[in-house]
């Protein structure tokens, strides 16, 4: 009939739908990342902010390692002080240092450049990556990195906060939510840091084993089974496996990878000071 006026059904077209959708989403990410912000408030220790962003961070930004780098701002640039790690492989991390001891790496150099996020996959990579790195990268399954930095010029520090193993392409949804993220986590991380008793958090968790429970975390932390270290201690492995449980409640510490990580962390920050810690 002349004059009746078109359905809301048939307005809604695919653009229709798309612009909703989107808005939706937006809504969506502006709520989470609010969430984020007000949990962060609770955030004091190493163990609580890799927790945190394993638990809050990655389902909202999809990824299986992250490394989040913090340093004091040089006339030169940033003098890299720690790496906090979380389920992010050591010996990458120990494969891209320089001669200095410092970690080397051409994102964070091209983050210098344009102060923007960066995002590099290893299927398409820069023409200009050196070649070294880039073999690392890849030796160690990194696949991808979407990558950025805060400058904090109050407190005279950097953090650099690094994501590895996205799934899909990288693109522009992921440089908004670096945006995003950033700052938060520059917040958390400043403030665990900074935090007086961070080095001795896990050292003194580690002194509260008992002499058994440090034998057997060792061979743990060396690659052995329960049944190996079973045979080595002279030992049931029903009693190896009831030590390993005690350990993991001692330590805070939920799977057998994250303690093998932990130690092995620990363990390089024992060794003579040599450029960043990795934490």
């Amino acid at each position: 009939m002349k004059g009746t006026p078109t359905s809301t059904k048939n307005q809604a077209g695919p653009d229709f739908r798309a612009r909703y959708k989107a808005a939706v989403e937006r809504t969506a990410s502006v709520a989470m990342i609010e969430a984020l912000a007000l949990e962060a408030g609770s955030v004091k220790t190493l163990d609580e902010f890799k927790e945190w962003t394993r638990n809050k961070i990655r389902p909202f930004f999809p990824h299986e390692r992250l490394a989040s780098c913090y340093g004091r701002l040089q006339s030169g640039g940033v003098g890299l002080d720690c790496v906090v790690t979380v389920d992010c492989p050591i010996s990458y991390l120990e494969g891209i240092r320089n001669r200095a001891g410092g970690i080397d790496s051409p994102i964070i150099r091209r983050w210098l450049i344009t102060r923007e996020p960066q995002l590099f996959e290893a299927e398409h990579p820069w023409p200009d990556v050196p070649s070294g790195w880039l073999e690392c990268f890849r030796k160690h399954g990194m696949k991808n990195i979407a990558a950025h930095c805060v400058y904090d010029t109050e407190r005279c520090v950097a953090t650099y906060h690094c994501f590895f193993r996205m799934p899909g392409r990288l693109g522009g949804t992921h440089v908004e939510a670096l945006k995003q993220l950033a700052p938060i986590m520059h917040e958390v991380l400043c403030r665990v840091i900074e935090s007086p008793d961070i080095e001795d958090e896990f050292e003194a968790r580690l002194a509260g084993l008992s002499p058994r429970e440090k034998e057997i975390a060792r061979w743990v932390g060396l690659g052995k089974s329960n049944g190996e270290i079973a045979d080595l201690c002279g030992l049931s492995e029903n009693t190896v496996k009831h030590h390993v449980t005690h350990i993991f409640r001692k330590l805070a510490i939920e799977t057998r990878p994250q303690l093998v990580h932990r130690l092995n962390a620990h363990a390089a920050n024992l060794a003579p000071a040599f450029g960043a810690k990795i934490l």
